[in-house]
Protein backbone atom coordinates (compact mmCIF):
# COMPACT_ATOMS: atom_id res chain seq x y z
CA UNK A 1 0.00 0.00 0.00
CA UNK A 2 1.41 3.40 -0.94
CA UNK A 3 0.90 6.53 0.99
CA UNK A 4 0.51 9.93 -0.55
CA UNK A 5 2.44 12.65 1.16
CA UNK A 6 1.18 16.15 0.57
CA UNK A 7 3.90 18.71 0.52
CA UNK A 8 3.36 21.99 2.26
CA UNK A 9 4.32 24.80 -0.10
CA UNK A 10 2.90 27.62 2.01
CA UNK A 11 6.38 28.61 3.15
CA UNK A 12 7.43 29.44 -0.44
CA UNK A 13 5.18 32.38 -1.02
CA UNK A 14 2.07 33.80 0.60
CA UNK A 15 0.84 34.85 -2.86
CA UNK A 16 -1.52 31.87 -3.09
CA UNK A 17 -3.52 33.19 -0.16
CA UNK A 18 -3.55 36.69 -1.60
CA UNK A 19 -4.65 35.57 -5.04
CA UNK A 20 -2.21 37.70 -7.03
CA UNK A 21 0.67 36.73 -9.25
CA UNK A 22 4.25 37.60 -8.40
CA UNK A 23 4.54 40.11 -11.27
CA UNK A 24 1.44 41.98 -10.13
CA UNK A 25 2.68 42.18 -6.54
CA UNK A 26 6.13 43.35 -7.65
CA UNK A 27 4.58 45.99 -9.88
CA UNK A 28 2.39 47.36 -7.06
CA UNK A 29 5.20 47.36 -4.52
CA UNK A 30 7.80 48.92 -6.83
CA UNK A 31 5.36 51.54 -8.11
CA UNK A 32 4.61 52.57 -4.55
CA UNK A 33 8.30 52.56 -3.67
CA UNK A 34 9.31 54.76 -6.62
CA UNK A 35 6.43 57.21 -6.21
CA UNK A 36 6.17 57.58 -2.43
CA UNK A 37 9.49 56.74 -0.74
CA UNK A 38 12.93 58.08 -1.57
CA UNK A 39 15.36 55.17 -1.33
CA UNK A 40 18.41 57.35 -2.04
CA UNK A 41 20.70 58.90 0.55
CA UNK A 42 22.36 62.26 -0.04
CA UNK A 43 25.32 61.44 -2.33
CA UNK A 44 23.17 59.24 -4.61
CA UNK A 45 23.71 56.05 -2.61
CA UNK A 46 20.99 53.47 -2.23
CA UNK A 47 19.82 53.09 1.34
CA UNK A 48 17.88 50.35 3.11
CA UNK A 49 14.32 51.16 4.09
CA UNK A 50 13.31 51.42 7.73
CA UNK A 51 10.80 49.08 9.34
CA UNK A 52 8.34 51.97 9.57
CA UNK A 53 8.52 52.50 5.80
CA UNK A 54 7.87 48.79 5.24
CA UNK A 55 4.83 48.99 7.51
CA UNK A 56 3.58 52.07 5.65
CA UNK A 57 3.85 50.25 2.32
CA UNK A 58 2.15 47.16 3.77
CA UNK A 59 -0.72 49.24 5.12
CA UNK A 60 -1.32 51.13 1.87
CA UNK A 61 -1.02 48.11 -0.46
CA UNK A 62 -2.62 45.63 1.97
CA UNK A 63 0.09 42.98 1.70
CA UNK A 64 2.18 41.26 4.38
CA UNK A 65 5.32 43.04 5.49
CA UNK A 66 7.47 39.95 4.89
CA UNK A 67 6.42 39.79 1.24
CA UNK A 68 7.07 43.50 0.72
CA UNK A 69 10.44 43.22 2.45
CA UNK A 70 11.51 40.35 0.18
CA UNK A 71 10.44 42.16 -3.02
CA UNK A 72 12.10 45.46 -2.08
CA UNK A 73 15.32 43.97 -0.72
CA UNK A 74 15.72 41.83 -3.86
CA UNK A 75 15.11 44.91 -6.00
CA UNK A 76 17.58 47.11 -4.11
CA UNK A 77 20.35 44.52 -4.29
CA UNK A 78 19.81 44.06 -8.02
CA UNK A 79 19.70 47.84 -8.47
CA UNK A 80 23.17 48.10 -6.94
CA UNK A 81 24.46 45.56 -9.47
CA UNK A 82 22.74 47.39 -12.35
CA UNK A 83 24.28 50.70 -11.31
CA UNK A 84 27.73 49.12 -11.10
CA UNK A 85 27.30 47.80 -14.63
CA UNK A 86 26.10 51.14 -16.01
CA UNK A 87 28.93 52.96 -14.24
CA UNK A 88 31.66 50.61 -15.45
CA UNK A 89 30.44 50.20 -19.03
CA UNK A 90 31.53 52.91 -21.43
CA UNK A 91 28.96 53.65 -24.10
CA UNK A 92 30.52 54.61 -27.43
CA UNK A 93 29.23 57.33 -29.73
CA UNK A 94 27.56 54.84 -32.09
CA UNK A 95 25.94 53.09 -29.15
CA UNK A 96 24.67 56.36 -27.70
CA UNK A 97 23.33 57.50 -31.07
CA UNK A 98 21.38 54.27 -31.71
CA UNK A 99 17.63 54.32 -31.12
CA UNK A 100 17.52 50.53 -31.10
CA UNK A 101 20.02 50.30 -28.24
CA UNK A 102 17.96 52.81 -26.25
CA UNK A 103 14.84 50.70 -26.76
CA UNK A 104 16.70 47.55 -25.72
CA UNK A 105 17.79 49.15 -22.46
CA UNK A 106 14.29 50.50 -21.87
CA UNK A 107 13.00 46.95 -22.18
CA UNK A 108 15.64 45.72 -19.71
CA UNK A 109 14.71 48.45 -17.24
CA UNK A 110 11.01 47.65 -17.64
CA UNK A 111 11.61 43.98 -16.94
CA UNK A 112 13.74 44.93 -13.95
CA UNK A 113 11.16 47.33 -12.49
CA UNK A 114 7.80 47.67 -14.30
CA UNK A 115 7.10 51.22 -13.17
CA UNK A 116 6.39 52.77 -16.59
CA UNK A 117 4.46 52.04 -19.78
CA UNK A 118 6.97 50.34 -22.05
CA UNK A 119 5.14 50.90 -25.35
CA UNK A 120 4.77 54.60 -24.58
CA UNK A 121 8.44 54.79 -23.54
CA UNK A 122 9.53 53.32 -26.91
CA UNK A 123 7.54 55.99 -28.72
CA UNK A 124 8.95 58.70 -26.45
CA UNK A 125 12.47 57.41 -27.17
CA UNK A 126 11.87 57.75 -30.90
CA UNK A 127 10.56 61.30 -30.45
CA UNK A 128 13.48 62.19 -28.15
CA UNK A 129 16.03 60.94 -30.70
CA UNK A 130 14.42 63.08 -33.42
CA UNK A 131 14.49 66.18 -31.21
CA UNK A 132 18.09 65.57 -30.14
CA UNK A 133 19.18 65.12 -33.76
CA UNK A 134 17.51 68.39 -34.75
CA UNK A 135 19.18 70.24 -31.87
CA UNK A 136 22.58 68.57 -32.56
CA UNK A 137 22.72 67.61 -28.90
CA UNK A 138 23.68 64.14 -27.73
CA UNK A 139 23.68 63.57 -23.95
CA UNK A 140 25.06 60.47 -22.27
CA UNK A 141 23.19 57.22 -22.80
CA UNK A 142 22.01 56.98 -19.19
CA UNK A 143 20.77 60.57 -19.32
CA UNK A 144 18.69 59.70 -22.39
CA UNK A 145 17.18 56.76 -20.48
CA UNK A 146 16.31 58.98 -17.52
CA UNK A 147 14.72 61.68 -19.71
CA UNK A 148 12.64 59.11 -21.62
CA UNK A 149 11.36 57.63 -18.35
CA UNK A 150 10.67 61.11 -16.99
CA UNK A 151 8.61 62.10 -20.02
CA UNK A 152 6.78 58.77 -20.02
CA UNK A 153 5.89 59.21 -16.36
CA UNK A 154 4.93 62.85 -16.92
CA UNK A 155 2.34 61.84 -19.54
CA UNK A 156 1.09 58.81 -17.57
CA UNK A 157 -2.61 59.20 -16.77
CA UNK A 158 -2.79 55.94 -14.79
CA UNK A 159 -0.92 57.26 -11.74
CA UNK A 160 -1.62 60.54 -9.98
CA UNK A 161 1.72 60.62 -8.19
CA UNK A 162 4.87 61.12 -10.23
CA UNK A 163 8.05 59.12 -9.79
CA UNK A 164 10.44 60.87 -7.42
CA UNK A 165 13.17 62.34 -9.62
CA UNK A 166 15.97 61.24 -7.31
CA UNK A 167 14.77 57.65 -7.53
CA UNK A 168 14.51 57.92 -11.30
CA UNK A 169 18.02 59.33 -11.69
CA UNK A 170 19.54 56.66 -9.46
CA UNK A 171 17.58 53.94 -11.30
CA UNK A 172 19.13 55.09 -14.60
CA UNK A 173 22.50 56.05 -13.05
CA UNK A 174 22.22 59.62 -14.29
CA UNK A 175 23.70 62.68 -12.60
CA UNK A 176 21.40 65.47 -11.48
CA UNK A 177 23.34 68.05 -13.49
CA UNK A 178 23.09 66.09 -16.76
CA UNK A 179 19.42 65.27 -16.19
CA UNK A 180 18.35 68.87 -15.53
CA UNK A 181 20.60 70.26 -18.27
CA UNK A 182 18.96 67.92 -20.80
CA UNK A 183 15.50 68.80 -19.49
CA UNK A 184 16.24 72.50 -19.91
CA UNK A 185 17.67 72.00 -23.42
CA UNK A 186 14.49 70.15 -24.42
CA UNK A 187 12.20 72.67 -22.71
CA UNK A 188 10.67 70.18 -20.26
CA UNK A 189 9.47 71.74 -17.06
Amino acid sequence: MTQIVKKDYSWISPLTTIGRSQQVVEKFVLNYLFREICFVSHPQNIRALTSQEYKTIAKSIDLPVSLIHSVISKFLVNLIYLRRFLRSYSFTYGYTKSLRKLQIYLHKLHRFAPIFDYSRAKENARILKNILDRKCFLPQFTTQLAVVLFVTDLNDKEHEERIIQTNLRVFCNCSAYAFHRTRNKLGLK
